[in-house]
């Protein structure tokens, strides 16, 4: 293999270029089922009734949060939000541009995957690693859902990034090192504003070091030694990201709910939980015929002591351990593989960082490719040791046999996510027993007009799982928002309590509280999230609503005016800086912001505006 730039590595020929076309095509071939699908599930509310990506207004796409307020406030994922707005604006909101983009997406990711798998290790290795990843079904929830996009882009960051620094430590050019460098980090940048787990590439760099001293006769620390620059330099990108994350995204690590089963505090607790849970990774990717649309509790349960689940798991991974490390010298392909695995599954797994899900077949994007490497290793052994070329030729016709069926179940399974009806029919098929179905059903039900089954579907929900922040939200915000404020607020108010900076929760239960004149308590709520977000819209407008509401009519007027001065072409704030100002006396005032909410309000609102107007006038007399 040539290792040096000048020798040709970042001009590849014929049979790179080639690996990258077939696991490219395959990949497309594959997602393109998925281009008749609609917004599904979480496309609903990053998509189609999210503002922020329906214009292309740079400074807000590079610094709002990824799920909006309505969904809790939490993530940062600039690259995603920018490029759903620039396809927004390219289609006018239709999904096949979305999904056309999710489909030249996968297929970069898999070519590139299939590339740098060849420049480790060969054009047949890298070949057969390539289109396993390609057409593998567990990879259609990404490809198949718009949000998925994230997945992509994240993957092709980290697989650019990771291509770019094995190149570089192979080179002797200076300039080439430098420009690999560059595009090293740039790459990086790309995937992290997609979705964190790029984090985990310095961990994935030192793997290739090992490769890398292995192939030239060094130890790791020479070729650390020699490329430390990247691995420094990679670190404080990631640590500007995570600083980035935490102001605009809402913490560093903020993921919107921990699963069930999960200790926060506990590393120990977390182990132990999803040791069995590791048993479903190797499943799905080994055996990929019965996958699910959510492996949320109770389809997946926690198991949080110690059982057989837990010990068949334990050895499993030992016996893997050791197998890989006694093939350390004849299978490199193979440590290579678990290795990459191993670290780019580390930030999804739960130990280092607990997410609001045990499993998702989306997260496994990434861990796949060292699967994939693995797997690909060990059928060349077999390969090669197979002495007649009659068992060479079944061994070919067997693993394209296996592609084919991997393809067909990835072609079958885009189907799933073609439309809400059909989603959530599968997930009730798949995963009857998770509290994340009946939650999805209930509150699409809500959004159809549905109310009853909305919320039986939502206390089976809550039943289910009743830590869940996001789930309790949903249910207060649908009791508040049909009046019946009584039973909204313990949800709102446990939501609050597992997660102290909930706004999205916060701000609907202190309208709840005013609406059943609990004033104080309700100025309560929203001191409490003035003091964790600052004087947002938001906070001043519903902190102007409960003054209202208690009758604190000139207090309610400063607080509305101080949001007049920062956005003074809302209609509706100036309306009810009208009606706050009326009650407390001061007609004049009053008219003049009436008068000014007519000239901006749309047509379909003038005439609520005129009447209240006209109730100002006539009440002007009595005003002091």
């Amino acid at each position: 293999m040539k290792t040096s730039l000048t020798e040709g590595a970042l001009r590849p020929g014929r049979a790179a270029l080639s690996i990258f076309a077939a696991c490219a095509a395959a990949a497309v071939l594959v997602a393109a089922a998925s281009l008749p699908n609609g917004f599904v599930y979480d496309d609903v509310w990053i998509i189609e009734s999210n503002e922020t990506i329906h214009q292309l207004d740079f400074g807000e796409l590079l610094t709002a949060p990824f799920w909006p307020e309505e969904r809790g406030n939490v993530m940062w994922r600039p690259v995603a939000l920018t490029a759903f707005a620039l396809q927004w604006t390219i289609g006018d909101g239709t999904p096949l541009v979305f999904h056309l983009g999710s489909t030249i997406l996968y297929g970069l990711v898999a070519g590139m995957a299939g590339l740098l798998c060849a420049r480790l290790f060969g054009p047949a290795l890298g070949l057969v690693a390539g289109l396993l990843f390609a057409v593998h079904p567990v990879h259609v929830e990404v490809s198949a859902n718009v949000v998925g996009q994230t997945e992509l882009w994240s993957a092709l960051g980290y697989i650019a990034a990771l291509l770019a620094a094995w190149e570089r430590s192979g080179s002797s050019s200076p300039r080439w090192r430098s420009l690999l460098l560059l595009l090293s980090l740039g790459s990086l940048m790309l995937g992290l504003g997609g979705k964190e787990q790029p984090v985990t590439l310095p961990g994935a760099i030192v793997v290739l070091w090992w490769l890398r001293a292995r192939s030239g006769g060094l130890s790791v620390y020479d070729v650390a030694k020699r490329e430390w620059h990247i691995q420094v330099l990679s670190c404080a990108v990631i640590a500007a990201f995570l600083l980035l994350r935490a102001e605009f995204g809402g913490g560093v690590v903020a993921a919107g709910g921990i699963a069930t089963g999960l200790d926060p505090e506990s590393v120990t607790n977390r182990i132990v939980t999803m040791l069995p849970v590791t048993l479903t990774w190797l499943r799905v990717l080994f055996v990929p015929l019965a996958l699910s649309a959510d492996y949320s509790p109770l389809h997946i349960v926690p198991e949080t002591t110690f059982g057989a689940n837990h010990v068949i798991a334990l050895l499993l991974w030992m016996c893997l351990f050791a197998l890989t490390y006694l093939l350390r010298d004849r299978l490199r392909a193979l440590v290579v593989g678990v290795a990459l695995f191993v670290v780019t599954i580390s930030v999804v797994s739960n130990v280092v960082v607990p997410l609001e899900v045990l499993m998702a077949e989306r997260l496994l994007l990434l861990p796949s490719l060292g699967w994939a490497l693995a797997v690909a290793a060990g059928m060349q052994v077999v390969y090669e040791n197979a002495v007649r070329p009659a068992q060479r030729r079944r061994m070919l016709a067997a693993l394209g046999f296996v592609l084919v069926l991997l393809a067909v179940r990835s072609l079958t399974r885009a189907r799933v996510w073609s439309s809400n009806d059909v989603f959530f029919a599968q997930l009730i098929e798949d995963a009857p027993n998770s509290f994340r179905s009946h939650w999805a059903i209930g509150y699409f039900a809500l959004e159809s007009g549905d109310s009853a089954l909305g919320e039986q579907e939502l206390l089976t929900a809550v039943r289910l799982n009743p830590e869940h922040p996001q789930l309790l939200e949903d249910f207060g915000r649908l009791y508040a928002s049909t009046g019946r404020y009584e039973p909204a607020i313990p949800l709102l108010s446990h939501a609050v309590s597992i997660d102290s900076t909930r706004l999205s929760a916060a701000l609907p239960l202190a309208l709840s509280l005013a609406r059943l004149g609990r004033t104080q308590e309700a100025l309560a709520v929203v001191d409490n999230m003035t003091r964790v977000h600052g004087e947002t819209r938001g906070i001043l407008l519903v902190r102007g609503e409960v003054l209202m509401r208690g009758r604190h009519f000139a207090r309610a007027v400063e607080v509305l005016m101080e949001l007049i001065g920062r956005e003074p072409n809302v209609w509706s704030v100036r309306l009810m800086a009208a009606e706050a100002a009326f009650e407390a006396g001061r007609c004049e005032f009053a008219l003049a912001q009436t008068d000014t909410a007519l000239s901006l309000a749309p047509e379909a609102e003038e005439a609520t505006v005129i009447a209240f107007r006209s109730r100002v006038a006539n009440g002007n007399a009595n005003c002091k």
